[in-house]
C-alpha cells in the first residue's frame, strides 16, 4: 500500500539541485472601461500589481513546498528586477540560491496586463536576452552547479529557452552528475544522486541531454 506520509517524511530529507531560466513575473490588474482615443487600444485602469518569482525559479518553489531543500543556480542582470527576485529566493527558508550576475543581460521578466472584471489576459510585454551565456557566466553556473553536487540526491535541469542552459553547461552538469551517482554508491555515507529530471524548451535541449522532448516533457516556450 502506498504511504504517502512516509514519501513525504523522505522529501524532507533531500536537497535538490535546481538549474535553469530564472525571471520575474509580474501580473498588472485593473479594470477596463474605455478604449484610447490615441488607437483602438483599451485602457487598463491599474488597480494592483503582484510580483512573484518565475521560470525556473517557481520550480523551486515547487521543490521547496513539497519540503525538500533546494540549491536553486540560475542567472540575472543587474537591475531592479535581479534585486525582487534576489529578495524573493532570500524569504524562502528551504532555498538556497546561487545566482550569477551578468550586467550584459537583463533579467527576464513577464509583465501580464490582465483585466479583472472579464478576467481577460490584455497583453504581455517582455524584457529578455534568449541568447546563450557568454563564456564567462557560463563558466560561473558551471561551477556553482558542479560545486553543489555533492549535497544533492536529486538534480534538475529546467530550460526556458532563455539562454542559461547551454548544450555545454547541459552536458558538463549531467555527466558531473552521473558521475557522482556512480560513486556515492560505494560511499554510502555521502548523498547519493539518484535522479537527473530535465524540462526541455526545444530540442536543442533534448540533443544535448541525450534525450528526446517525448521521453520527458513536451517542449514549451515562455
Amino acid at each position: 500500500m502506498f504511504d504517502f506520509e512516509e514519501v513525504i517524511k523522505l522529501v524532507s530529507e533531500q536537497t535538490v539541485v535546481c538549474i535553469g531560466d530564472l525571471m520575474l513575473d509580474d501580473f498588472v490588474y485593473g479594470e477596463v472601461s474605455r478604449i484610447s482615443p490615441e488607437a483602438p487600444a483599451p485602457i487598463l485602469a491599474v488597480t494592483r500589481n503582484d510580483l512573484t518569482v518565475g521560470g525556473a525559479g517557481n520550480v523551486a518553489r515547487n521543490i521547496a513546498g513539497l519540503g525538500a531543500r533546494c540549491v536553486f543556480i540560475g542567472v540575472v542582470g543587474e537591475d531592479e528586477a535581479s534585486r525582487t527576485l534576489m529578495r524573493a529566493l532570500a524569504a524562502e527558508p528551504l532555498i538556497e540560491p546561487h545566482l550569477v550576475v551578468d550586467p550584459a543581460r537583463p533579467t527576464t521578466r513577464k509583465v501580464r496586463f490582465v483585466s479583472e472584471h472579464h478576467s481577460t489576459h490584455l497583453l504581455r510585454a517582455d524584457w529578455e536576452l534568449p541568447e546563450v551565456l557568454n563564456a564567462r557566466t557560463e563558466k560561473a553556473l558551471i561551477d556553482r552547479a558542479l560545486a553543489a553536487l555533492p549535497r544533492a540526491s536529486s538534480v534538475v535541469l529546467s530550460d526556458y529557452a532563455k539562454g542559461a542552459l547551454t548544450p555545454h553547461a547541459i552536458r558538463e552538469i549531467i555527466d558531473a552528475a552521473k558521475r557522482r551517482a556512480s560513486r556515492s554508491s560505494s560511499t554510502p555515507r555521502q548523498p547519493t544522486i539518484r535522479s537527473i529530471a530535465v524540462r526541455p524548451s526545444s530540442s536543442r535541449t533534448a540533443k544535448s541531454s541525450r534525450t528526446q522532448p517525448a521521453d520527458a516533457w513536451t517542449p514549451t516556450t515562455t
